[in-house]
């Protein structure tokens, strides 16, 4: 079995009064049509467009859980599953007349567009390999035609953001998969234009209908993963800043363990009723942004969460080996926002901040680290701001 047809032989046939013979691409005979049932196709492709979608259900499911499935784990459940849904294809053709075909290129030609080469060549390779494993006559050119260069057309079309060609581009794509599995057969194999006449019409519908509803439910698995990502958001993020909210911050240090010293550093806007009262607050509200920004990209990516505490106050969770660590991170900090230029209505403004430090000395103390370190911030307020007071 090729990937595009295989004409088989079926026992109890009429004797032709010419000799049939084979070729390298497939081998067939002809039949009579009396006995072709509608059933006879339509039970194959339904099997066929069942086990795309069950691979497509496995696989919607790790992309539901991704965030809680390690990258490499991911990769290779993805890889495993095109995979054996494409080998289980080849065992599950769809009989028309004297032909048999399936609908491998459809899974192989979606999810090369969706997850890109590094996901679709180890695929291709391993349903390639298993197919010339079989043998037959028609396994060379079949994985060629109907599999290798599919893929290769179909990852012109993989996009870094991973998002599906619209309808008509999707149409057109597999229009053109079909034209490179089927159109050999008009020059590979004896009596090729009558038999792809026979064969033209059902192979482009089973194509473009698998593709099609295999297209509508990842479009609807992408809004269902995009609805709970924004979902996800506001529960865990400050709808201003973007940072994380104090729920999260405190879920997340309550259960973090660390070999490392852990310290709370609060960090507030000097002055920023000023700014709200001469600006109004929608200019404050975008200097706050700013500062937001500015501060994600001080801190280290690494053993630190920064969250919004409320009002014009931000709350830094850090990880230190040593003292000097941290009053390295925190001073520069401080002097990391002193020096960013920040404007209103194209008027510069010096924006500073004071910063209050303590020591986290296990989750379960979060609130009384808060509580110093909120002291100590208020120290560097009453000492004339723009400073960093400790409390280690």
């Amino acid at each position: 079995m090729s990937a595009a047809i295989v004409f088989v032989h079926i026992r109890g046939m009429v004797s032709l009064p010419f000799p049939v013979r084979q070729n390298p691409y497939c081998s067939f005979h002809f039949k009579n049509k009396a006995g072709i049932s509608m059933i006879t196709i339509l039970q194959p492709t339904l099997s066929n467009i069942a086990v795309i979608l069950f691979m497509y259900l496995c696989i919607s499911i790790l992309v539901t859980n991704r965030k809680s499935i390690n990258k490499y784990l991911f990769s290779a459940g993805v890889l495993i599953l095109i995979s054996a849904c494409v080998i289980s294809l080849f065992y599950l053709p769809v009989r028309f007349e004297d032909y048999k075909f399936d609908l491998r290129l459809v899974p192989l030609v979606i999810f090369s567009i969706l997850f890109g080469w590094k996901h679709a060549i180890p695929a291709l390779v391993i349903a390639v390999s298993w197919r010339l494993g079989m043998g037959g006559v028609g396994a060379l050119p079949g994985v060629v035609f109907g599999m290798i260069l599919p893929v290769t057309l179909a990852l012109l079309f993989h996009k870094k953001d991973r998002a599906m060609p619209n309808p008509l581009a999707l149409f057109l794509l597999m229009t053109a998969c079909w034209l490179v599995s089927d159109l050999p057969i008009l020059f590979l194999v004896p009596n090729g234009v009558d038999m792809f006449g026979e064969i033209y019409l059902i192979r482009i519908l089973g194509l473009q209908v698998s593709a099609f509803i295999l297209y509508f439910f990842i479009f609807q698995l992408d809004r269902e993963v995009m609805v709970k990502r924004r979902l996800r958001f506001y529960a865990e993020r400050d709808p201003l800043t973007g940072l994380y909210n104090m729920r999260y911050v405190e879920n997340y240090i309550k259960n973090r363990t660390s070999s490392r010293t852990m310290y709370i550093v609060m960090i507030d806007v000097d002055h920023f009723k000023r700014i709200n009262d001469s600006f109004g607050h929608l200019h404050g509200d975008a200097v706050l942004k700013n500062v937001a920004t500015t501060l994600t990209r001080l801190i280290p990516p690494h053993r630190s969460l920064l969250g919004r505490y409320g009002g014009e106050e931000f709350i830094l969770f850090l990880e230190a080996d040593s003292k000097e660590s941290l009053m390295n991170i925190v001073s520069g900090i401080h002097s990391g926002i002193e020096h960013t230029p920040f404007y209103v209505e194209d008027q510069k403004l010096d924006v500073t901040v004071s910063i209050g430090v303590s020591k986290l000395k296990g989750p379960e103390e979060l609130y009384q680290a808060i509580e110093k370190a909120d002291n100590s911030l208020y120290a560097s307020k009453r000492n004339g701001r723009n400073q960093i007071s400790y409390a280690i």
